[in-house]
């Protein structure tokens, strides 16, 4: 694909049926686990997540579909990319143009329309529309919630699938006025990172600091089935910086500001561009040049003993240059897409008899800047909200309602509504509905010569039904789920060879999950199992990077001063090309061992991809094949 138009896709079409099989490894190893460990009564570590009704509840309270992937399992993964980290442990698909820094798509649910936050803060790109991954730092994520099913009610435009919030490390709860960690790692073929930190608290006041440099010499992003081909490795290197401050005025009130920044480089293949004089000049090597950044300043605190409000506004840039050597001419080519949001939001959380009622006014202010000439380059959307989460005996509710006024469009209004029943001890049964939008983007509306400012949004209206049920340490959770898709807007040729959007397609995304955990003596173990079945409004399936099965496993075991663990990927088959090629499963496994050798010190190795399995994820695009990983850590204690 073109870097220069990069912002400038269809989305995936509709493909032919495959033929699937699906091992049932995880299912089966979860099911000898529980035959083995029945008796055993282990509590898991209490959880709280704050994305799935935007209060602190407790994970196993919420009535929302949510996966949390832990500091520890990012740390685990060296080498691998942040989507391939969500696609591991929180069971998105996922498809990559090459390793970290190339162009990444995640589908929760079989949607692409996905919001992405960090620290709260609306991330990604205004011109193309989807979460821009590739250009984030792993080294500096803490902790990852995803929320699986429409939360437009919750988040605004862009929430069909769901969303995903990345929190950063800020330090909070270290309860000392220094402490330092640092970190070196060393990987297959000159791969180095280097990370380190510091984090306290003291007079009222909290602070951190945290910084990351990663050199990865890289593979070759594509193959000799891409016409864009190139045999050399394509580098990527990043250095990132996340900062926190706080201050506590009393009790009740504080002040907070973080942020985070990350500016990266990525080459990556490709043939030819094409230029504003219509020429089409061939390509000798192309780079790209990232930043991504998000700035937060949030007043909170305690207006009576049950009202708390938040007030805050925050900025995020998203910002991608594309750099071109072009064969047989000494001046290069450049082009630029970048979005900038400037948020306003006043939030509340008022504790009543009958739940938490939660309630705000939100801003939202876009603006693009791009070597393309839009007709219109920025927008505004002003939101209000109110939802209501409580619980009385055996039942537990949610409401969402919003409404968004969207300066291109117009107002929209969108709703959920989720109930729970505890029909036995530690068995609860739930069941969901929910409507969901997704504005049209700048490309849509405006991409030169071919946007159509006549675009309605996307509509959907998901069910969803399900079981938790938790026994003996042992817990397990299956999940259906529907989504009626309307209004999406498809890119299609007009007949002239010039490509349009239009809203002429619907879609309907159905499937189910299953998952295991448990922890005990030590061990702790989850599975877990994804069924899509995705198909467009005449019935046929879509399969494009979309592959109807999806299993993962996760199995990781303390013993002293060690700590070992692997986890395994089966995804199906999947096409590709508007279903004209075929992408066959793949299964990885990754190992990890940690050793704490002395107090403060400990090495930990990793090996990525164990078999050196090969297999795409884009149709003539590489994944990193076996790769190992030497990490040695400082941190006081």
């Amino acid at each position: 694909m073109c870097a220069s138009m990069r912002n400038f896709q269809p989305s995936p079409a509709e493909g032919q049926r495959a033929s699937v099989r699906f091992p049932l490894a995880a299912v089966a190893l979860a099911a000898a686990c529980l035959a083995q460990h029945a008796a055993a009564q282990s509590v898991p570590l209490s959880t709280t997540v704050v994305t799935a009704t935007r209060s602190e509840t407790p994970l196993d309270e919420t009535l929302a579909d949510v996966r949390v992937i832990t500091e520890a399992q990012i740390s685990n993964s060296a080498g691998r990319s942040l989507a391939e980290v969500l696609q591991r442990f929180a069971g998105v698909q996922m498809s990559s143009n090459g390793g970290r820094g190339n162009t990444q798509s995640v589908y929760i649910r079989g949607s692409k329309q996905v919001v992405l936050l960090v620290d709260g803060v609306r991330f990604g790109s205004a011109t193309l529309g989807t979460p821009t991954l590739e250009s984030l730092p792993l080294e500096a994520i803490e902790r990852i919630e995803v929320v699986h099913g429409p939360a437009s009610a919750l988040y605004g435009s862009d929430a069909i699938g769901g969303v995903i919030q990345i929190f950063t490390k800020q330090g909070k709860g270290v309860k000392q006025a220094f402490v330092p960690h640092a970190a070196l790692t060393w990987g297959r073929a000159g791969y180095k990172k280097a990370d380190g930190g510091f984090a306290g608290e003291q007079s009222g006041w909290n602070y951190s600091l945290n910084m990351a440099r990663v050199i990865d010499p890289g593979f070759s992003a594509t193959n000799r089935k891409s016409a864009e081909f190139r045999s050399d490795a394509d580098k990527f290197n990043q250095t990132s910086v996340t900062a926190a401050l706080g201050y506590a005025f009393n009790a009740d009130w504080r002040l907070d500001a973080n942020l985070m920044r990350a500016d990266s480089y990525s080459e990556f293949d490709q043939d030819y561009i094409f230029m504003p004089d219509w020429s089409m000049p061939l390509v000798n090597g192309s780079y790209n040049e990232f930043r991504a950044a998000t700035s937060q300043l949030k007043l909170s605190g305690r207006l009576s003993a049950n009202w708390n409000s938040t007030l805050s506004v925050s900025r995020s840039n998203d910002k991608q240059r594309s750099h071109h050597r072009l064969e047989g001419r000494t001046d290069r080519y450049q082009d630029l897409f970048q979005t900038e949001q400037t948020e306003y939001k006043w939030g509340n959380e008022i504790k009543t008899p009958v739940g938490v009622v939660v309630a705000g006014l939100e801003r939202l202010e876009q603006q693009i800047a791009s070597s393309e000439r839009y007709d219109h380059k920025d927008r505004s959307t002003n939101a209000a909200y109110a939802g209501l989460n409580g619980s009385h005996a055996a039942h537990s509710w949610q409401l969402n309602l919003r409404r968004d006024d969207n300066s291109q469009f117009g107002g929209y209004n969108t709703w959920g509504i989720g109930y729970g029943y505890e029909v036995l001890s530690g068995l609860r049964a739930r069941v969901a509905r929910a409507s969901s939008m997704k504005a049209p983007t700048f490309n849509d509306l405006y991409y030169p010569m071919s946007g159509n400012p006549n675009l309605q949004p996307e509509s959907s209206k998901g069910n969803e039904i399900g079981l938790d049920w938790s026994v003996g340490g042992h817990e397990f959770k299956l999940t259906g789920f529907d989504n009626k898709v309307k209004n999406l807007i498809s890119w299609a040729d007009d007949g002239t060879g010039m490509w349009f959007p239009f809203n002429i397609d619907s879609a309907r995304l159905k499937g189910w999950s299953l998952g295991y955990s448990t922890q005990w003596q030590g061990w702790d173990l989850s599975a877990r199992y994804e069924h899509l079945d995705a198909v467009d409004g005449k019935g046929q399936r879509l399969t494009d990077r979309l592959p109807e099965h999806q299993a993962t496993l996760s199995v990781d075991k303390r013993i002293g001063a060690w700590k070992f663990g692997t986890s395994a990927l089966y995804a199906g088959k999947r096409t590709d090309k508007q279903g004209t090629v075929d992408l066959g499963g793949y299964t990885t496994m990754d190992l990890h061992a940690e050793y704490q050798f002395a107090k403060d010190w400990a090495v930990q190795a990793r090996v990525a991809n164990l078999t050196d399995k090969v297999y795409e994820t884009a149709y003539g695009y590489n994944q990193r094949g076996r790769a190992g990983f030497v990490t040695l850590k400082w941190t006081p204690r």
